[in-house]
Protein backbone atom coordinates (compact mmCIF):
# COMPACT_ATOMS: atom_id res chain seq x y z
CA UNK A 1 0.00 0.00 0.00
CA UNK A 2 1.55 3.29 -0.59
CA UNK A 3 1.19 6.40 0.93
CA UNK A 4 -1.85 7.87 -1.07
CA UNK A 5 -3.30 4.55 -1.29
CA UNK A 6 -3.55 4.84 2.52
CA UNK A 7 -4.99 7.93 3.01
CA UNK A 8 -7.63 7.16 0.45
CA UNK A 9 -8.31 4.13 2.56
CA UNK A 10 -8.83 6.22 5.36
CA UNK A 11 -11.18 8.30 3.43
CA UNK A 12 -13.68 5.75 2.50
CA UNK A 13 -13.34 4.46 6.38
CA UNK A 14 -13.88 7.98 7.72
CA UNK A 15 -17.45 7.99 5.34
CA UNK A 16 -18.58 3.86 5.41
CA UNK A 17 -21.46 4.11 7.01
CA UNK A 18 -21.25 0.83 8.78
CA UNK A 19 -18.85 2.03 11.57
CA UNK A 20 -20.04 2.60 15.27
CA UNK A 21 -17.95 5.73 14.77
CA UNK A 22 -16.47 7.89 11.92
CA UNK A 23 -12.93 9.41 12.92
CA UNK A 24 -13.13 13.26 13.43
CA UNK A 25 -10.55 15.66 12.65
CA UNK A 26 -6.86 14.94 11.03
CA UNK A 27 -4.98 12.45 11.69
CA UNK A 28 -3.05 13.51 15.15
CA UNK A 29 -0.32 10.45 15.21
CA UNK A 30 0.60 7.73 13.11
CA UNK A 31 2.25 4.35 14.93
CA UNK A 32 3.89 1.39 13.62
CA UNK A 33 3.03 -1.62 15.91
CA UNK A 34 5.06 -4.83 16.02
CA UNK A 35 6.14 -7.84 18.05
CA UNK A 36 8.17 -10.84 18.88
CA UNK A 37 11.03 -9.79 15.92
CA UNK A 38 13.31 -12.73 17.51
CA UNK A 39 16.60 -11.64 15.68
CA UNK A 40 18.83 -13.88 15.35
CA UNK A 41 21.53 -12.31 12.25
CA UNK A 42 22.10 -9.75 10.26
CA UNK A 43 20.54 -11.38 7.59
CA UNK A 44 17.15 -12.21 9.72
CA UNK A 45 16.86 -8.17 10.01
CA UNK A 46 15.48 -7.57 6.50
CA UNK A 47 11.64 -8.49 7.19
CA UNK A 48 12.38 -6.10 10.14
CA UNK A 49 13.89 -3.44 7.80
CA UNK A 50 11.07 -3.95 4.81
CA UNK A 51 8.57 -3.19 7.39
CA UNK A 52 10.22 -0.23 9.03
CA UNK A 53 10.72 0.96 5.57
CA UNK A 54 6.79 0.54 5.03
CA UNK A 55 6.17 2.33 8.00
CA UNK A 56 8.16 5.19 6.85
CA UNK A 57 6.14 5.32 3.94
CA UNK A 58 3.32 5.79 5.71
CA UNK A 59 4.80 8.33 7.59
CA UNK A 60 4.69 7.04 10.97
CA UNK A 61 5.64 9.02 14.17
CA UNK A 62 6.77 6.02 16.05
CA UNK A 63 7.25 2.14 15.82
CA UNK A 64 6.87 0.25 19.19
CA UNK A 65 8.11 -3.16 19.24
CA UNK A 66 6.44 -5.15 22.20
CA UNK A 67 9.65 -6.89 23.26
CA UNK A 68 11.79 -9.92 22.10
CA UNK A 69 14.10 -8.08 19.68
CA UNK A 70 17.12 -10.10 19.81
CA UNK A 71 16.24 -14.23 20.08
CA UNK A 72 18.82 -16.07 21.83
CA UNK A 73 19.13 -12.33 24.57
CA UNK A 74 22.71 -12.19 23.33
CA UNK A 75 24.36 -8.79 22.59
CA UNK A 76 25.36 -9.16 18.81
CA UNK A 77 21.47 -9.60 18.04
CA UNK A 78 20.46 -6.64 20.07
CA UNK A 79 23.06 -4.69 18.33
CA UNK A 80 21.64 -6.17 14.89
CA UNK A 81 17.95 -4.83 15.90
CA UNK A 82 19.60 -1.01 16.81
CA UNK A 83 21.87 -1.12 13.09
CA UNK A 84 18.66 -1.82 11.51
CA UNK A 85 16.61 0.59 13.44
CA UNK A 86 18.95 3.03 12.75
CA UNK A 87 20.00 2.24 8.76
CA UNK A 88 15.84 2.81 8.09
CA UNK A 89 15.88 5.95 10.33
CA UNK A 90 19.09 7.64 10.98
CA UNK A 91 19.63 9.73 13.74
CA UNK A 92 15.88 8.83 14.20
CA UNK A 93 14.52 10.60 12.06
CA UNK A 94 12.26 9.26 8.77
CA UNK A 95 13.09 9.67 4.94
CA UNK A 96 11.41 12.95 4.85
CA UNK A 97 13.19 14.37 8.47
CA UNK A 98 10.23 13.97 10.95
CA UNK A 99 11.09 12.54 14.21
CA UNK A 100 10.38 9.03 14.42
CA UNK A 101 10.47 7.65 18.54
CA UNK A 102 11.88 4.58 19.21
CA UNK A 103 9.41 2.98 21.52
CA UNK A 104 10.86 -0.50 21.51
CA UNK A 105 11.53 -2.43 24.81
CA UNK A 106 12.95 -5.81 26.07
CA UNK A 107 11.15 -8.68 26.30
CA UNK A 108 11.78 -11.99 27.97
CA UNK A 109 13.87 -13.61 25.16
CA UNK A 110 15.74 -10.47 25.62
CA UNK A 111 17.01 -10.57 29.39
CA UNK A 112 15.87 -13.99 30.69
CA UNK A 113 19.16 -15.33 28.83
CA UNK A 114 19.66 -18.11 31.44
CA UNK A 115 17.22 -19.92 30.28
CA UNK A 116 19.01 -20.23 26.83
CA UNK A 117 21.64 -22.92 27.11
CA UNK A 118 19.22 -24.70 26.20
CA UNK A 119 18.79 -23.21 22.97
CA UNK A 120 20.95 -25.26 20.66
CA UNK A 121 21.89 -22.28 17.67
CA UNK A 122 22.80 -20.35 20.36
CA UNK A 123 24.96 -23.17 22.01
CA UNK A 124 26.53 -23.75 18.27
CA UNK A 125 27.36 -20.11 18.48
CA UNK A 126 28.81 -20.01 21.56
CA UNK A 127 30.01 -23.63 22.71
CA UNK A 128 31.77 -22.52 25.76
CA UNK A 129 29.66 -21.79 28.61
CA UNK A 130 32.11 -18.96 29.80
CA UNK A 131 32.04 -17.52 26.92
CA UNK A 132 28.09 -16.95 26.23
CA UNK A 133 27.62 -15.42 29.89
CA UNK A 134 29.83 -12.54 28.49
CA UNK A 135 27.44 -11.54 25.55
CA UNK A 136 24.24 -13.11 27.55
CA UNK A 137 22.29 -9.91 28.05
CA UNK A 138 20.56 -10.40 31.59
CA UNK A 139 24.66 -10.91 33.40
CA UNK A 140 25.86 -7.59 31.45
CA UNK A 141 24.70 -3.96 32.17
CA UNK A 142 21.11 -4.13 30.22
CA UNK A 143 21.18 -0.21 30.83
CA UNK A 144 24.80 0.92 29.12
CA UNK A 145 24.00 -1.65 26.69
CA UNK A 146 20.81 -0.52 25.46
CA UNK A 147 21.98 3.36 25.66
CA UNK A 148 25.21 2.49 23.82
CA UNK A 149 22.28 0.51 20.80
CA UNK A 150 20.26 2.78 20.78
CA UNK A 151 21.69 6.04 21.65
CA UNK A 152 18.70 7.07 23.98
CA UNK A 153 18.51 6.75 28.06
CA UNK A 154 16.82 3.87 29.52
CA UNK A 155 15.38 3.44 32.36
CA UNK A 156 12.79 0.18 33.53
CA UNK A 157 10.06 2.27 32.96
CA UNK A 158 10.13 5.11 30.72
CA UNK A 159 8.21 8.00 29.56
CA UNK A 160 8.02 9.27 26.25
CA UNK A 161 5.93 11.85 24.35
CA UNK A 162 5.24 11.65 20.66
CA UNK A 163 3.54 14.64 18.94
CA UNK A 164 1.44 15.27 22.82
CA UNK A 165 0.55 11.92 23.32
CA UNK A 166 2.25 9.70 26.38
CA UNK A 167 3.79 6.47 26.01
CA UNK A 168 4.61 4.29 28.55
CA UNK A 169 6.97 1.75 27.97
CA UNK A 170 7.51 -1.28 30.14
CA UNK A 171 10.88 -3.21 29.94
CA UNK A 172 10.61 -6.74 30.74
CA UNK A 173 13.13 -7.44 33.52
CA UNK A 174 12.64 -11.09 35.22
CA UNK A 175 14.83 -11.19 38.18
CA UNK A 176 14.50 -8.19 39.94
CA UNK A 177 13.31 -7.35 43.63
CA UNK A 178 9.48 -7.85 43.23
CA UNK A 179 9.43 -9.51 39.56
CA UNK A 180 10.84 -12.66 39.73
CA UNK A 181 9.28 -14.28 37.52
CA UNK A 182 9.16 -11.37 35.47
CA UNK A 183 5.19 -11.45 35.20
CA UNK A 184 4.94 -7.86 36.88
CA UNK A 185 6.63 -4.20 36.65
CA UNK A 186 7.41 -3.06 39.94
CA UNK A 187 6.78 0.46 40.26
CA UNK A 188 4.70 0.90 37.49
CA UNK A 189 1.72 2.10 40.29
CA UNK A 190 3.85 5.05 41.96
CA UNK A 191 5.85 5.91 38.15
CA UNK A 192 2.07 6.35 36.48
CA UNK A 193 1.16 8.55 39.51
CA UNK A 194 4.25 10.75 39.06
CA UNK A 195 3.02 11.38 35.39
CA UNK A 196 -0.23 13.50 36.44
CA UNK A 197 -2.14 12.12 33.07
CA UNK A 198 -4.78 13.91 31.02
CA UNK A 199 -8.01 11.53 32.31
CA UNK A 200 -9.68 12.60 29.37
CA UNK A 201 -6.72 11.75 26.90
CA UNK A 202 -5.96 8.53 25.75
CA UNK A 203 -2.21 7.34 26.54
CA UNK A 204 0.01 4.60 25.51
CA UNK A 205 1.12 1.60 27.65
CA UNK A 206 3.02 -1.15 25.61
CA UNK A 207 4.75 -4.12 27.68
CA UNK A 208 6.01 -7.70 26.79
CA UNK A 209 3.64 -9.99 28.81
CA UNK A 210 0.02 -10.38 28.08
CA UNK A 211 -2.72 -8.36 30.38
CA UNK A 212 -4.64 -11.07 32.35
CA UNK A 213 -7.97 -12.29 31.11
CA UNK A 214 -7.91 -9.43 28.36
CA UNK A 215 -6.78 -9.91 24.46
CA UNK A 216 -7.53 -13.04 23.35
CA UNK A 217 -9.48 -14.38 26.40
CA UNK A 218 -8.20 -16.00 29.35
CA UNK A 219 -6.54 -19.37 27.97
CA UNK A 220 -3.94 -17.41 25.37
CA UNK A 221 -0.55 -18.23 26.68
CA UNK A 222 1.80 -15.81 28.31
CA UNK A 223 -0.06 -13.52 30.83
CA UNK A 224 1.16 -11.61 33.35
CA UNK A 225 0.27 -11.89 37.03
CA UNK A 226 -2.85 -9.03 36.59
CA UNK A 227 -1.29 -6.12 38.42
CA UNK A 228 -0.71 -4.15 35.17
CA UNK A 229 -4.19 -4.78 34.07
CA UNK A 230 -5.66 -3.94 37.87
CA UNK A 231 -4.29 -0.92 38.28
CA UNK A 232 -5.12 0.42 34.57
CA UNK A 233 -8.76 -0.54 35.37
CA UNK A 234 -8.73 1.07 38.66
CA UNK A 235 -7.09 4.28 38.06
CA UNK A 236 -6.44 4.68 34.41
CA UNK A 237 -9.50 3.90 31.76
CA UNK A 238 -8.09 6.27 29.21
CA UNK A 239 -5.33 3.45 28.71
CA UNK A 240 -4.29 2.10 25.25
CA UNK A 241 -2.23 -0.97 26.37
CA UNK A 242 -0.41 -3.34 24.01
CA UNK A 243 1.38 -6.31 24.33
CA UNK A 244 3.12 -9.07 22.64
CA UNK A 245 4.52 -12.56 23.63
CA UNK A 246 1.82 -14.96 22.94
CA UNK A 247 2.25 -14.59 18.87
CA UNK A 248 -1.40 -15.00 18.10
CA UNK A 249 -2.51 -14.42 14.55
CA UNK A 250 -4.18 -10.50 14.12
CA UNK A 251 -7.02 -12.25 11.79
CA UNK A 252 -8.59 -13.37 15.21
CA UNK A 253 -11.03 -10.14 16.53
CA UNK A 254 -10.16 -11.38 20.06
CA UNK A 255 -6.85 -9.74 20.06
CA UNK A 256 -8.67 -6.30 20.47
CA UNK A 257 -10.67 -6.28 23.98
CA UNK A 258 -12.25 -3.28 25.69
CA UNK A 259 -13.36 -3.80 28.96
CA UNK A 260 -12.25 -0.83 32.07
CA UNK A 261 -9.62 -0.02 29.78
CA UNK A 262 -8.53 -1.57 26.13
CA UNK A 263 -6.07 -4.13 25.54
CA UNK A 264 -4.81 -5.18 22.28
CA UNK A 265 -2.13 -8.57 21.62
CA UNK A 266 0.11 -7.69 18.58
CA UNK A 267 1.47 -10.65 16.33
CA UNK A 268 4.61 -11.43 15.74
CA UNK A 269 6.68 -10.32 13.03
CA UNK A 270 8.33 -13.80 13.11
CA UNK A 271 6.04 -16.33 13.14
CA UNK A 272 2.47 -16.62 14.87
CA UNK A 273 0.53 -19.42 16.25
CA UNK A 274 -3.20 -20.35 17.09
CA UNK A 275 -5.06 -20.74 19.88
CA UNK A 276 -5.35 -24.47 21.72
CA UNK A 277 -7.71 -27.11 21.49
CA UNK A 278 -8.47 -26.93 17.63
CA UNK A 279 -7.52 -30.17 15.45
CA UNK A 280 -5.12 -28.30 13.05
CA UNK A 281 -4.14 -26.06 15.95
CA UNK A 282 -0.33 -25.13 16.97
CA UNK A 283 0.09 -23.64 20.17
CA UNK A 284 2.16 -24.97 23.30
CA UNK A 285 -0.65 -26.27 25.09
CA UNK A 286 -1.74 -28.57 21.74
CA UNK A 287 2.28 -29.89 22.17
CA UNK A 288 0.98 -30.94 25.99
CA UNK A 289 -2.09 -32.12 25.25
CA UNK A 290 -1.17 -34.15 21.61
CA UNK A 291 -2.48 -37.53 22.68
CA UNK A 292 -6.20 -35.66 23.04
CA UNK A 293 -5.88 -33.96 19.35
CA UNK A 294 -5.18 -37.14 17.24
CA UNK A 295 -7.12 -36.37 13.85
CA UNK A 296 -4.94 -34.17 11.72
CA UNK A 297 -1.17 -32.82 11.50
CA UNK A 298 -0.73 -29.09 12.74
CA UNK A 299 -0.97 -26.51 10.13
CA UNK A 300 2.79 -25.06 9.24
CA UNK A 301 3.03 -22.21 11.41
CA UNK A 302 5.04 -21.41 14.59
CA UNK A 303 8.61 -21.38 14.68
CA UNK A 304 10.84 -22.14 11.54
CA UNK A 305 7.87 -21.92 9.19
CA UNK A 306 8.27 -18.29 7.45
CA UNK A 307 4.55 -17.93 6.20
CA UNK A 308 3.21 -14.72 7.58
CA UNK A 309 4.97 -11.50 8.94
CA UNK A 310 2.08 -9.43 10.71
CA UNK A 311 1.33 -6.47 12.46
CA UNK A 312 -0.56 -3.06 12.55
CA UNK A 313 -1.00 0.30 11.55
CA UNK A 314 -2.40 2.86 13.82
CA UNK A 315 -3.98 5.97 13.11
CA UNK A 316 -4.80 8.67 15.82
CA UNK A 317 -7.67 11.24 15.38
CA UNK A 318 -9.64 13.62 17.96
CA UNK A 319 -12.78 10.84 18.87
CA UNK A 320 -10.71 7.57 17.72
CA UNK A 321 -7.85 5.49 16.74
CA UNK A 322 -7.78 3.14 13.59
CA UNK A 323 -6.10 -0.17 13.70
CA UNK A 324 -5.60 -1.64 10.55
CA UNK A 325 -3.81 -5.19 10.55
CA UNK A 326 -1.48 -6.30 7.88
CA UNK A 327 0.10 -8.90 6.51
CA UNK A 328 3.33 -7.81 5.66
CA UNK A 329 5.09 -10.55 3.60
CA UNK A 330 1.96 -10.77 1.20
CA UNK A 331 1.19 -6.99 1.67
CA UNK A 332 -2.24 -7.74 2.57
CA UNK A 333 -5.38 -6.81 5.14
CA UNK A 334 -6.19 -9.09 7.66
CA UNK A 335 -9.78 -7.85 8.03
CA UNK A 336 -11.69 -5.08 8.88
CA UNK A 337 -9.93 -2.22 10.11
CA UNK A 338 -11.14 -2.06 14.30
CA UNK A 339 -11.86 1.69 15.13
CA UNK A 340 -11.40 2.28 18.61
CA UNK A 341 -13.36 5.06 20.32
CA UNK A 342 -11.92 7.24 23.20
CA UNK A 343 -12.76 8.23 25.80
CA UNK A 344 -14.70 4.72 25.39
CA UNK A 345 -18.86 4.84 25.94
CA UNK A 346 -19.97 2.87 28.72
CA UNK A 347 -21.16 0.10 26.60
CA UNK A 348 -17.65 -0.54 24.92
CA UNK A 349 -17.75 -1.28 21.30
CA UNK A 350 -15.22 -4.22 21.53
CA UNK A 351 -15.91 -5.79 24.56
CA UNK A 352 -16.35 -9.02 23.68
CA UNK A 353 -19.80 -9.82 25.36
CA UNK A 354 -21.11 -6.56 23.45
CA UNK A 355 -19.25 -8.15 19.82
CA UNK A 356 -21.10 -11.46 20.32
CA UNK A 357 -24.61 -9.69 19.96
CA UNK A 358 -23.48 -7.51 17.34
CA UNK A 359 -20.44 -9.18 15.24
CA UNK A 360 -22.48 -10.82 12.50
CA UNK A 361 -22.07 -14.71 12.15
CA UNK A 362 -20.38 -16.13 9.37
CA UNK A 363 -22.40 -17.57 6.78
CA UNK A 364 -22.12 -20.93 3.94
CA UNK A 365 -23.33 -19.76 0.36
CA UNK A 366 -26.52 -20.35 -0.08
CA UNK A 367 -25.67 -23.62 -2.31
CA UNK A 368 -23.21 -25.15 0.12
CA UNK A 369 -22.61 -28.84 0.72
CA UNK A 370 -19.89 -31.44 2.21
CA UNK A 371 -18.52 -33.93 0.44
CA UNK A 372 -17.84 -36.66 2.55
CA UNK A 373 -15.19 -39.47 1.78
CA UNK A 374 -12.94 -42.29 3.13
CA UNK A 375 -9.41 -41.52 2.80
CA UNK A 376 -6.33 -43.31 4.20
CA UNK A 377 -4.01 -40.21 6.14
CA UNK A 378 -2.03 -39.36 8.39
CA UNK A 379 -2.84 -38.50 12.00
CA UNK A 380 -1.51 -35.51 14.66
CA UNK A 381 1.75 -38.50 15.12
CA UNK A 382 2.12 -39.22 11.92
CA UNK A 383 0.08 -42.73 12.10
CA UNK A 384 -2.05 -43.87 9.09
CA UNK A 385 -5.12 -44.10 10.30
CA UNK A 386 -8.80 -44.32 8.67
CA UNK A 387 -10.91 -41.28 8.50
CA UNK A 388 -13.61 -39.60 6.76
CA UNK A 389 -12.73 -36.28 4.95
CA UNK A 390 -14.66 -33.76 4.44
CA UNK A 391 -14.45 -30.97 1.76
CA UNK A 392 -17.04 -27.75 1.86
CA UNK A 393 -16.45 -24.20 0.61
CA UNK A 394 -15.76 -21.30 2.81
CA UNK A 395 -18.18 -19.07 4.44
CA UNK A 396 -18.93 -16.55 3.05
CA UNK A 397 -16.90 -13.22 3.47
CA UNK A 398 -18.90 -9.73 2.47
CA UNK A 399 -18.55 -6.32 3.94
CA UNK A 400 -21.73 -7.25 6.68
CA UNK A 401 -20.65 -10.76 7.44
CA UNK A 402 -17.14 -11.60 8.50
CA UNK A 403 -15.14 -14.71 7.72
CA UNK A 404 -15.41 -18.00 9.36
CA UNK A 405 -12.72 -17.72 12.18
CA UNK A 406 -13.22 -21.60 12.46
CA UNK A 407 -15.38 -24.51 11.84
CA UNK A 408 -16.97 -26.84 14.03
CA UNK A 409 -18.19 -30.42 13.07
CA UNK A 410 -20.38 -32.54 15.12
CA UNK A 411 -20.96 -36.44 14.14
CA UNK A 412 -24.55 -36.76 14.98
CA UNK A 413 -26.90 -40.42 15.48
CA UNK A 414 -30.15 -41.22 15.00
CA UNK A 415 -32.14 -43.42 17.29
CA UNK A 416 -35.71 -43.91 16.54
CA UNK A 417 -36.98 -40.23 17.14
CA UNK A 418 -33.85 -39.10 19.52
CA UNK A 419 -30.63 -37.35 17.91
CA UNK A 420 -27.47 -37.19 20.15
CA UNK A 421 -24.16 -35.95 18.96
CA UNK A 422 -21.30 -38.47 19.33
CA UNK A 423 -17.98 -36.62 18.33
CA UNK A 424 -17.43 -32.95 17.92
CA UNK A 425 -14.30 -31.74 16.37
CA UNK A 426 -12.65 -27.95 15.80
CA UNK A 427 -10.72 -26.85 13.00
CA UNK A 428 -8.90 -23.36 11.58
CA UNK A 429 -9.05 -23.52 8.09
CA UNK A 430 -6.12 -24.31 6.41
CA UNK A 431 -5.31 -20.59 5.11
CA UNK A 432 -6.42 -18.90 8.61
CA UNK A 433 -3.45 -16.91 9.34
CA UNK A 434 -3.92 -15.04 6.40
CA UNK A 435 -7.11 -13.49 6.99
CA UNK A 436 -9.25 -14.88 4.54
CA UNK A 437 -10.60 -18.54 2.81
CA UNK A 438 -9.28 -18.56 -1.26
CA UNK A 439 -9.70 -22.62 -1.07
CA UNK A 440 -12.13 -25.38 0.18
CA UNK A 441 -11.73 -25.97 3.77
CA UNK A 442 -10.93 -29.58 4.40
CA UNK A 443 -10.70 -31.22 7.95
CA UNK A 444 -10.73 -34.95 8.86
CA UNK A 445 -12.59 -37.12 11.39
CA UNK A 446 -11.34 -40.77 13.11
CA UNK A 447 -13.59 -43.13 11.29
CA UNK A 448 -13.23 -45.05 14.71
CA UNK A 449 -14.67 -41.99 16.19
CA UNK A 450 -18.24 -43.09 14.51
CA UNK A 451 -19.91 -45.56 16.25
CA UNK A 452 -21.12 -48.31 13.52
CA UNK A 453 -25.00 -49.80 14.03
CA UNK A 454 -26.69 -46.12 13.73
CA UNK A 455 -27.24 -43.44 10.88
CA UNK A 456 -25.01 -41.02 11.29
CA UNK A 457 -24.51 -37.66 9.38
CA UNK A 458 -21.69 -34.83 9.64
CA UNK A 459 -22.90 -31.04 10.87
CA UNK A 460 -20.58 -28.30 10.31
CA UNK A 461 -20.76 -24.88 11.56
CA UNK A 462 -18.98 -21.43 10.89
CA UNK A 463 -17.99 -19.57 13.89
CA UNK A 464 -16.70 -16.01 14.44
CA UNK A 465 -14.24 -14.91 16.44
CA UNK A 466 -16.68 -14.80 19.58
CA UNK A 467 -17.87 -18.00 18.68
CA UNK A 468 -20.78 -17.47 17.55
CA UNK A 469 -22.13 -19.78 15.22
CA UNK A 470 -23.85 -19.17 11.41
CA UNK A 471 -26.22 -21.72 10.08
CA UNK A 472 -24.63 -25.23 9.69
CA UNK A 473 -24.68 -27.20 6.51
CA UNK A 474 -25.59 -30.83 6.85
CA UNK A 475 -24.88 -34.12 4.89
CA UNK A 476 -27.77 -36.67 4.94
CA UNK A 477 -27.81 -39.69 7.44
CA UNK A 478 -25.84 -42.62 6.31
CA UNK A 479 -24.43 -45.95 7.90
CA UNK A 480 -21.01 -45.06 8.89
CA UNK A 481 -18.52 -46.12 11.71
CA UNK A 482 -16.45 -49.22 12.42
CA UNK A 483 -18.39 -52.52 11.55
Amino acid sequence: MTRREFFAASAALAASPSLAVSPVGPVRLRLGVISDIHITDWASTEPFKAVLREFDRLGADGVIVCGDLADYGVIPQLEHVAKAWFEVFPDGRGSDGRPVANLMHYGDHDTRGATYRRCKPCVKMFPDEDEMKKVIIRWNDRKALWERCFREPWAPIVHKRVKGYDFVLSHFTQGEEGNERGDNTPGLAEFMAGLNLDPNRPFFHSQHRVYRNTACGPHVWGQEDGSTGALFAAKYPNAIAFCGHSHQCAVNDQCVWQGAFTAIEVPSLRYCVTLGGRENGFSGFDRKTKKLLRTMPAMKVGEGYDLTRQGYFVTVHDNCMVVRRREFKHGVSLGPDWVIPFPAPGDRPFAFERRARTVPAPQFPKDAVVDVKEVRAKDRQGVERDMYELTFPPAASTASTPRANEYEVRVEQQACDVVKTVATRRFYPADYIYGGEREPVCCRMLKEDVPAGLPSRFVVTPMNSYYVHGSPIVTAYADRGNA
